[in-house]
Parts: structure tokens; sequence; C-alpha cells
């Protein structure tokens, strides 16, 4: 037997093992955990425990406390208290415990998705580089990529109730959760669905009223919205030369063509008319390939358009470049898409590159969101052009 038939068989036999996938998942998380703890690197894992003590005590949440960490606090108040669990962990263990779950939620939502446990897996592993580069920084961007797939799936099971509750905890923690209201269309229940929104959005804006005021709490949301916008002009002013935030379609222009000022509506107003384009496809909206293709573009318009995203938020568009390429057949053309498109947005900060390319020509050009764009792309024209209907669902889905 040759050494490409082995390895072929070797990696569908791993492929094929939930419990071999799920410790290489989990195993590589842990790794990169207990490098950030030896490394005293979990400062955010610090900044959302003492969130919860902050709001407790009435102080400000996004006020600078130097002598707990750095940076600020830019979640909501409702994030504040959702992670009181964490809280009550001993702090050499808090850090372990939190990144486990932010990578075990996305794990489950992977597979709630409605196709075979052998492309799960190979969800699973095709995108765990980037899982570790999440992990690394110890955020939450696993529970928010995982947020967005829950609702989907809930939503297709006509369970209204889990799947707004699943898009509002994503909300709560970061703003741009909310695209997950992008799968409404699919509800065949609006009324219901509508309702149950209205209803977990009051619970969760009123849910730190368990341990504070509601003076407090009021005066908590002003300073949230504040905050977000002193973030978002700083970032977009400072941090995009220091290569941290703004790695979209639009970062990447600016940095190529040296326009720093260059308004980012030039670039998210065409975003979003092309990807409102793809629900003209009214006919298709129960068919199910369609409907994960929706899935595939709602995350990757994420990370796409979204001036806050970072390195570590490549995770919630990663796995839907995943999701895209296990639903197709698997021609030169789709394999050679795939390789640069990984390669770039997983890929293209790691060692793979040297580091004086990697530092001069990679990072500084944004270059990590081509792999995204360019799947965006083409399931925008696979769509138009209903190759979705060519796909043989009796080989995927479940």
């Amino acid at each position: 037997m040759s050494r490409s038939l082995q390895i072929k068989g070797f990696v569908k036999k791993i492929l094929e093992s939930n419990k071999q996938v799920a410790f290489i998942w989990f195993g590589l998380v842990f790794l990169t955990l207990l490098s950030a703890v030896l490394n005293h690197s979990f400062n955010n894992f610090i900044i959302f425990k003492q969130s919860f003590f902050h709001l407790q005590q009435k102080l400000n949440l996004y006020n600078v406390y130097p002598s707990e960490y750095w940076d600020h606090y830019y979640y909501s108040p409702t994030f504040a208290i959702l992670v009181a669990p964490f809280t009550v962990i001993p702090s050499i263990v808090g850090p372990f415990a939190w990144g486990l779950f932010d990578a075990g939620v996305l794990y489950f939502a992977i597979r709630k998705l409605p196709i075979r446990s052998f492309y799960q897996n190979a969800i699973l592993l095709l995108s765990v580089h980037e899982m570790m580069n999440a992990s690394a920084n110890l955020q939450s961007n696993g529970l928010i990529a995982g947020s967005i797939i829950v609702s989907f799936v809930f939503l297709l099971k006509q369970k209204e109730h889990s799947a707004t509750l699943s898009l509002l905890v994503g909300f709560f923690i970061k703003l741009y959760g909310i695209v997950g209201l992008a799968f409404f269309f699919f509800s065949k229940q609006k009324g219901k669905y509508l309702l149950y929104l209205i209803l977990w959005t009051i619970i969760l804006v009123l849910l730190p009223l368990c341990v504070t005021s509601p003076e407090f709490l009021l005066q908590s949301y002003n300073d949230w919205f504040a905050s977000l916008s002193v973030k978002s002009n700083f970032d977009l002013t400072v941090d995009m030369y220091k290569n941290m935030v703004d790695i979209t379609i639009q970062g990447m222009i600016k940095r190529v063509f040296n326009l720093p000022t260059l308004n980012k509506f030039y670039f998210i107003i065409p975003g979003l008319i092309l990807f409102a384009s793809q629900y003209t496809k009214i006919k298709y909206f129960n068919h199910l390939v369609y409907q994960l293709y929706i899935l595939c573009s709602v995350m990757l318009f994420v990370i796409v358009f979204n001036t806050g995203s970072e390195s570590p938020t490549y995770i919630i568009g990663v796995v839907p470049i995943c999701l895209w390429y296990v639903l197709q057949r698997k021609t030169t053309l789709v394999n050679a898409v795939f390789i640069i498109a990984i390669f770039f947005s997983s890929f293209s900060y790691s060692d793979l590159f040297t580091p004086w390319f990697r530092m001069h020509i990679m990072i500084p050009y944004a270059l990590k969101v081509v792999g995204c764009f360019l799947i965006w792309s083409v399931i925008l024209i696979q769509i138009h052009t209903k190759q979705f209907l060519t796909i043989d669902q009796t080989k995927i889905i479940v």
C-alpha cells in the first residue's frame, strides 16, 4: 500500500471517530490554555471575572482598573452577570474552565448542525487551529460563533424560544451577535419568534438586577454605549496601525492603498445590499442547503465587514469556510479555493510564513481577510446561480 493511501486511511479513520476528534479538539485547546496560563497571558479572563465583582459593588464597569488588569471591559452589564459561575472557581483553574467552555460551546454547536458526523468531524479538525488561536487570547469568540450556529439550528427545529435566547446571549456578549436575526425568514412561526425575542430581551436586560440596583444598571447601559463609541473611534484611528483590529476588506484596502480615512460605509453599504440580494430566492427558503449557505454567509459577513474584526475573531469565519467546503463536490477548483481560503484565514499569521514575511506583509496589510472574503463571494455567486441545488444532500445531510 502506498504512503498516500495509508495517510488517507488514517485520516478517514479519525474522521469516523467522534471520540478521537473530541480528544484532538479539546486536547489542543487545553495545551493552548496551559501555555497562556504559564505565560500569565489570561488578562481577558481577569477582565471578565472582575466585571461581576464591579457590578456587584456598583463600580463603573468601564473604568480603568490598572491594579486588577490592563485594557478595558467592553461587554454588556448582562455579560458581567453571565460570567458569575466562573468567579467561584479557583484562580488557577478559572482560565482553563473559561477557555474550555468557550471551545465547548462551539463544539456543541457544530455537533448540532444537520450534517453527518463524518462532516462535523471534518469541520472540527479543519478549524481547530483557529480555535487554538482564539483560545490563546481567552476571549469569547467561540461563544459568539456557537450562539449564531445554535440559534440557526434551533430555528430549523421550530424551537423559537431557544433560537431567540441563543441569539440574544450572543448579542449581549458582543453586539454583532445580532446577525442571527438574518435567520428570521426561515421561521415558520414568525409571530412566536418576535414574542420570544421581546421576552428574552427584557429578561436579559434586567438580569443584572439580581445583584445590583436599577439606578446603577441604567447608568451601566449608558456607560456601555459610550465606551463602545470611544472604542470604535480609537480602533480606527490608532489600533489599525498597530495591526490589531479592522482585519476586514475595508481594513485591507485602507492599508494597501494607504487610505486610513476612507469611510467604512463605502464597503458596508454595498456589502449589505449584496448580502440582502441572497434573500431574493424566496422559493428556496425551506431548502436546507440554501439555509446552510445563508448560515455561512452570515458568519463570514461578520468577519469581512465588521471593523472590530481582529485575529482571534476569525474562528467565526473559519468554521463557515469549512462548512462550505464539506458541502461541495470536491473538484480541483473547489479544493484550490478552499486551500487558498483556509491558508489566508487560518494560517497566514502562523509559522508557515517566515517571521519577516508575516510581520511585514501578511499582518500589516490585513491579508487574513482574503480567505473569508473569497468564500463569501463564492457563496454569493453560488446562491444567485442556484448551484446549491446541485449538492447531493443524501451524502451529507442527516
